[in-house]
């Protein structure tokens, strides 16, 4: 079992794109342990049609659902995946080479992202992330959404891409930062009894432009846009590069005004009165 494969994955309601994962990841793994998040599609039934152990789950986010297919992993090894990614020819055969070799505990792979027509060659998000690795060698030990996770062993890096589809269209955009803005956080307050805001996170941020509040309603934003498109250089993908910047000025924007919003109602006790649509005419 030393050079055997376990793909990892959670999924919440992936029907669609799950018939291209399994087709992908064909020959690089030997056994998959999938967790579903209580989809409300198919996913759960294509996973096993597809030779998967499913694992149910009542969360969304992505660090206690890891943490709770770990221990349901038999080989040596595990690969970590998301129903929008794919593992490029070279580094299917990479996979395989490096678990052979064994001469490192965690294997860094390269994830580039494709943004609205095509892939993007600076999006900061274009990262070296630990998806191949010995188990109990890489743990989510606080279960924050977006946490980094804790490396314990001898760390390499190895050829290949793995292909990332986040962003297929705008609109695609649109509900992907919804969910993260909204749903996510949420599903983590449900065991933490407090939504979570993702610019919470971020002390060196917050130092200039406060928690929240209105430098972080008005200013912030501007810098996003800015930051993504000079200092990170998505300026030099072009439209699509100026497109992406500018929606992630809009993104930190929608949160604080979410947060905004929640605040306010939770202190004045405020909500929404269908009865009250038309006041001027009772």
């Amino acid at each position: 079992m030393s050079d055997k494969i376990t793909l990892v994955a959670v999924f919440y309601n992936e029907a669609e794109r799950l018939p291209g994962l399994f087709r992908n990841v064909q020959g690089s793994v030997d056994d998959m342990v999938v967790v579903d998040c209580s989809s409300k599609d198919d996913t759960a039934a294509i996973c096993r049609k597809n030779g998967a152990r499913v694992i149910t789950s009542q969360y969304r986010y992505l660090e206690q659902n890891l943490n709770l297919a770990f221990p349901h992993v038999k080989t040596e090894w595990i690969l970590l995946l998301d129903a929008d990614e794919r593992l490029s020819p070279e580094l299917k055969t990479e996979v395989r080479k490096a678990v052979k070799r064994g001469d490192a505990d965690i294997f860094i792979i390269r994830r580039i992202n494709y943004l609205f027509d095509g892939f993007s060659t600076h999006d900061p998000r274009n990262n070296y992330l630990p998806r191949l690795f010995r188990r109990n060698t890489v743990r989510w030990e606080t279960e924050m959404p977006d946490e980094t996770p804790k490396r314990h062993g001898k760390c390499k890096n190895i050829p290949g891409l793995i292909y990332h589809y986040p962003h297929s269209s705008v609109v695609n955009w649109m509900k992907k930062t919804e969910d993260y803005l909204r749903n996510i956080p949420i599903e983590f307050g449900k065991k933490k009894q407090k939504q979570i805001y993702m610019s919470e996170k971020v002390p060196r941020i917050a130092l200039f432009f406060g928690v929240h509040g209105y430098r972080r309603l008005f200013l912030f934003p501007i810098f996003q846009v800015f930051n993504y498109l000079l200092r990170h250089r998505m300026v030099l993908d072009g439209m699509r590069g100026v497109i992406y910047s500018i929606c992630q000025g809009i993104q930190v924007f929608i949160e604080e005004a979410s947060y905004y919003e929640r605040n306010r109602k939770e202190k004045n006790g405020l909500a929404f009165d269908w009865s009250n649509e038309y006041p001027d005419q009772k």
